[in-house]
């Protein structure tokens, strides 16, 4: 048990350096005498020391029910859920060359590019309706016009299995080196899904992290006329609630996995916040509060939004917000906006209908304006597909290219956001 700890720590270690301003752990108001800091996550083991009231510990993992946690004399160990929370994290500084966040226009779908100094970051690309490949790639050839010459992305990730979030990323191996890949190993047997995979097994050096392992290899296996057969990844650090340092002034936390077997794979959407200088920025993915319903409506018990709004406050906090499930009733209540306090609104969709209704919905986006200013890549979308000058094919009677959106955090920490129609 002792050696496989140790060999756990170590992999951490390599994935998730130190850094200023890391996650607390600190024992809830209720705690009078201390917490018992345990060498396993149970309460047969071992007290090791404990945490007094007022005092803190360094957040390393999460477990179910514990936190593994280090005290400032660098042990390490465990403490139980009921009797701890998560502190508030500093705020950290941005650098000279500020950070910038790129909601792709890919139609009915969502990519999502962000660039800061010493890293790049990609949260999904996919689409239901602009499929061109390779150089015509809507995600290949909006990267390539805003960074020329980029040869390598730090971290891809892949928030779930569906068509709409991962169809144009196997040209985007082909493309660029790929340095780690988060994916909650949830498994869809989708021809799509295999084709990712296998592209993440061919690449050389990837660190491939899931919610399953920090051990063995990650299997899925598929039959099909275009991908078949067993892939095998070796796996990297396991995703964990510990930051994961990205670059001068940003991190990433990943704030909801899950890879359990659940009948849709939305259930088991990778959220993310981006701490960005002293800005946030949350991907949603297609994370939801229940079935469509109106924003009012709680969101159901078990779903992402009820498991993230049960998290401590300063988790979910955020400046902006990429809209759950393209602007789905399904998603975005009011509880949950509540929670996360966003001003800017980023929704990613298009005419492509998700049985038969075409997102966003008009309640979702009535709401969304209600508390700050909304941007959607999916404004004129009728006129978009005659466009002669965008990104990627012209005039292709394809919805994406048109409105991808800019957001731009400054060395300050000011915000920006428009529209930026380029073209390549």
């Amino acid at each position: 048990m002792r050696k496989s700890l140790s060999a756990c720590i170590a992999l951490l270690s390599v994935a998730f350096p130190s850094l200023a301003g890391a996650t607390d752990v600190l024992p809830v108001d209720r705690v009078k005498r201390g917490v018992l800091v345990r060498e396993d996550p149970t309460t047969d083991s071992v007290a090791l020391g404990s945490i007094a009231p007022g005092g803190r510990a360094t957040l390393l993992e999460e477990v179910p029910g514990w936190y593994r946690i280090e005290l400032p004399d660098g042990r390490t160990g465990y403490v139980s859920k009921i009797w701890t929370e998560i502190g508030a994290q500093a705020l950290l500084a941005a650098p000279s060359g500020g950070f910038k966040i790129h909601v792709i226009d890919v139609g009915t779908g969502l990519a999502v590019f962000v660039e800061g100094p010493g890293f790049t970051l990609l949260y999904d690309a996919g689409s239901q309706d602009d499929l061109a490949s390779e150089n015509d790639n809507r995600v290949v050839a909006y990267i390539n016009k805003v960074r020329p010459g980029l040869t390598t992305i730090d971290h891809l990730v892949l928030s779930h299995p569906h068509k709409d979030h991962l169809q144009l990323l196997p040209d985007v191996f082909d493309r660029y080196k790929i340095r780690n890949v988060w994916n909650s190993g949830a498994i869809n047997k989708t021809q799509g899904y295999c084709r990712f995979l296998r592209k993440v097994a061919a690449e050389t050096g990837v660190q491939y992290h899931d919610a399953i392992s920090s051990s063995g290899a990650y299997q899925a296996s598929f039959s099909g006329s275009s991908c078949s057969g067993t892939v095998s990844i070796p796996r990297a650090a396991m995703m964990t609630a510990a930051p994961v340092q990205l670059g001068s002034g940003a991190r990433m936390s990943i704030l909801y996995r899950n890879a359990e077997k659940h009948s849709d794979p939305n259930e088991n959407t990778v959220v993310v916040r981006l701490d960005l200088g002293s800005r946030r920025v949350l991907l949603a993915g297609d994370a939801e509060g229940g079935g469509r319903l109106a924003p009012s409506t709680p969101p159901s018990a078990g779903s992402i939004e009820a498991e993230l709004i049960a998290k401590p406050p300063a988790e979910l906090k955020a400046d902006v917000l990429v809209v759950g499930h393209h602007g789905s009733l399904t998603s975005s209540r009011t509880a949950f906006l509540d929670a996360v306090q966003a001003k800017t609104f980023l929704i990613s969709s298009g005419p492509f209908p998700y049985k038969k209704v075409r997102l966003p919905d008009a309640d979702v986006v009535a709401e969304l304006g209600r508390r700050g200013t909304v941007w959607s890549t999916a404004t004129d979308d009728e006129n978009c597909g005659e466009v002669e000058a965008k990104i990627g094919p012209d005039a292709d009677e394809s919805p994406g290219g048109c409105n991808n959106i800019l957001v731009t955090v400054g060395a300050d920490g000011a915000l920006s956001t428009a529209y930026n129609k380029i073209a390549d």
